[in-house]
């Protein structure tokens, strides 16, 4: 079987979505919290078992959207009218989280923001599946990853560009009421735009599947024994728990400890354009030295280079050396953006090949529903950890408050980075043995179509 790689621009149109997705996603993690703490009657340990809740409330419906992405049968294909649903969905709800009462609280909180990730739930696994079906082989998945990534990131710069740009109008470029009012009405244009982009202008991509989805019972079975998911998730598992607790603290470190919070858009902008400059050199080095290396390698590198930041001065002198540890935690960090929706359409392809049916979006789902799972374990001991320690958001904050703030934002993310990686390193599958997956997956979807082709000529006969 002889399948064309998909373009460029119809990858370009495919990547465009994960724009408005991630203009949300990233950036709200790291100062929503902090903005309904701070601007509604929600509280601080409120906020946190919300995150947890939400966490796992988002993950158990996972499953359920990969189960049915696999099997819909439409005229556009399985994939395309989960994203219209999502793309609808999660604007209604946005434009409600985004836009909170004074007297809004961790109830009005916690029903919106699962309503915005339901939609994102919806959404993304059939996106993310998708991807996988649109590549032909090891380097081709990393070409799309590539993609996708530099739209993430570029949503995700755009979110802070919004407070700089209204700036001459709010008087500062903190993150405010105003910005968080622009951030709905932004978000509710772009991600149906962008649905609408990749329905129209991708192809529905290509299944190798000999066998038609399988039961939920087999399903269920073929992902259990699937050995190499399990090692893709069991990393990803542990890094998500400190991953969750960093992203929950990030905006309140600096901008209570190293008292940076007027230029932090700043340095979250830099951060994201040296990733997007970065992600063609990972997808390079992926090529030459298989992605689970170099994304274990990044995990490695990232707990070494992060505490780094201790060494320095709070207060304004500090943004220079700031920007120098952002540069490189960005360059490091590109590596996890390419690196999981590339594996694991490597993982399927060896599902597929051991169970027949091509269950992606199942696949897909598992990793999801684990990484949020994990991570929002993170979000959910965050702030309440910070509480324990008696930290006070925006105050003064004595040496046992600070520690309980360091220990969320730097000791336990490199040390769970570093078990990830330890879990990574030998990863079963890499480039050699992927084409020899696929080379098999054509073999046996040849041998089907002509099979299929013999036992239509002699019925008709």
């Amino acid at each position: 079987m002889s399948m064309q790689p998909t373009s460029n621009q119809q990858v370009f149109f495919y990547a465009v979505p994960a724009m408005a997705i991630a203009f949300i996603n990233l950036p709200s993690a790291m100062v929503l919290p902090t903005f309904y703490v701070e601007h509604t009657a929600a509280t601080l340990t409120g906020i946190g078992v919300v995150n947890l809740l939400r966490w796992w409330f988002d993950a158990a419906t996972d499953p359920i959207v990969g189960y049915l992405s696999d099997r819909t049968k439409s005229p556009w294909g399985r994939r395309k009218p989960w994203l219209i649903v999502g793309a609808i969905v999660s604007s209604l709800a946005i434009f409600q989280l985004f836009r909170p009462p004074a007297d809004a609280g961790n109830v009005y909180y916690g029903v919106w923001l699962c309503g915005v990730y339901l939609g994102f739930t919806i959404f993304s696994i059939s996106h993310l599946a998708w991807g996988s079906e649109l590549a032909v082989d090891y380097n081709d998945r990393s070409r799309i990853s590539t993609f996708y990534s530099v739209m993430t990131v570029v949503g995700s710069i755009l979110f802070w560009v919004l407070p700089i740009m209204l700036a001459p109008f709010t008087g500062t470029s903190e993150i405010g009421p105003p910005v968080i009012n622009g951030i709905a009405w932004v978000f509710i244009f772009i991600m149906p735009a962008g649905a609408l982009l990749a329905v129209m202008f991708v192809p529905k991509g290509h299944s190798l599947a000999q066998q038609s989805p399988q039961p939920l019972r087999e399903t269920i079975r073929s992902l259990r024994f699937n050995k190499p998911l399990w090692r893709f998730v069991a990393a990803q598992a542990v890094w998500g728990i400190g991953q969750g607790m960093f992203l929950s603290v990030i905006f309140i470190f600096m901008r209570d400890y190293l008292l940076l919070g007027d230029k932090f858009p700043v340095l979250m902008i830099w951060f994201f354009v040296v990733q997007t400059v970065s992600m063609p050199v990972w997808a390079k080095l992926m090529g030459r030295y298989g992605k689970h290396r170099c994304w274990a390698f990044s995990w490695a590198a990232y707990s070494l280079v992060q505490p780094v930041v201790l060494l320095f001065e709070p207060g304004t002198d500090v943004f220079v050396p700031a920007m120098v540890i952002v540069t490189i935690t960005a360059f490091i960090n590109a590596a996890s953006y390419i690196a999981p929706m590339a594996l694991l359409g490597d993982i399927s392809d060896y599902g597929t090949l051991k169970s027949g049916s091509n269950n992606t979006g199942n696949y897909f789902a598992v990793q999801t529903l684990l990484q949020k799972a994990t991570m929002g374990v993170g979000a959910g001991i965050a702030f309440p950890l910070l509480a324990a320690f008696d930290y006070q958001l925006g105050g003064v904050n004595g040496e046992t408050a600070l520690f309980g703030l360091i220990l969320v934002y730097i000791i336990i993310p490199a040390v769970t980075s570093v078990a990830a990686a330890i879990i990574l390193w030998n990863f079963p599958i890499d480039g050699r043995r992927h084409g020899i997956i696929r080379k098999r997956l054509e073999q046996l979807a040849s041998r089907q179509a002509k099979g299929d082709y013999e036992q239509k000529g002699l019925s008709q006969g």
